[in-house]
């Protein structure tokens, strides 16, 4: 007979599995094994793979800037290595469907001159990317066919959510934003992904 502490701490060590990279989002088995997607979720999962790898440029780059204090530092860190693993999962959307996802190599990442001079302007295009981000991910939501991918989605965002939050406070000094953030379409996600990714 389990107690309340052993349904406790079986919870607790199920929660410290699920944050490792163990916890990577795959394909569905099904889905991978007879490779099918609709052309809208083949093109989602590509502009959720360009939105990763420029996420990850971008914040490689605020890192070796050197103008961030140590909390903030580790902040970026952290949403560096959550970026990574959604490239991971967002790949393998594609692979299994029997694509070949794009690479850093596939792009090159243009930032706007003087992004990287101050914690501030690094901040306020970190506003912009990861708004972008969250957006696409919320839009990806509505628009995937799978309940799979849905899923995987809306993980996804709760994470973007959480990087636009650190870069909210250092811009704003607000943390907390608005109670509905706005999904975007393939087409405005593009649109406002694009500038980025040449």
């Amino acid at each position: 007979m389990l107690t309340r502490t052993d349904l406790l701490a079986r919870g607790a060590r199920a929660i410290a599995l699920g944050l490792g990279a163990g916890a990577l989002l795959t394909v569905p088995a099904a889905l991978a094994a007879n490779g099918s997607l609709p052309d809208l979720d083949l093109a989602l999962a590509r502009l959720a793979t360009g939105s990763e790898l420029l996420a990850s440029a971008f914040y490689t780059a605020a890192i070796e800037s050197k103008r961030f204090g140590d909390d903030d530092l580790r902040s970026l860190q952290r949403a560096r290595f959550n970026e990574d693993e959604h490239l991971t999962a967002v790949s393998q959307i594609l692979s299994g469907a029997g694509h070949t996802p794009a690479t850093a190599d596939d792009f090159d990442f243009v930032f706007p001159a003087g992004t990287f001079r101050s914690r501030e302007s690094i901040a306020r295009l970190g506003v912009q990317l990861e708004t972008a981000a969250l957006g696409t991910y919320l839009g990806a939501v509505d628009a995937f066919a799978s309940p799979d991918l849905k899923t995987t989605a809306a993980r996804i965002a709760a994470s973007e959510a959480q990087h636009l939050s650190v870069f909210s406070h250092i811009a704003s000094g607000h943390a907390v934003g608005i109670s509905f953030p706005a999904p975007l379409d393939y087409e405005t996600a593009s649109a406002a992904l694009d500038p980025f990714l040449a």
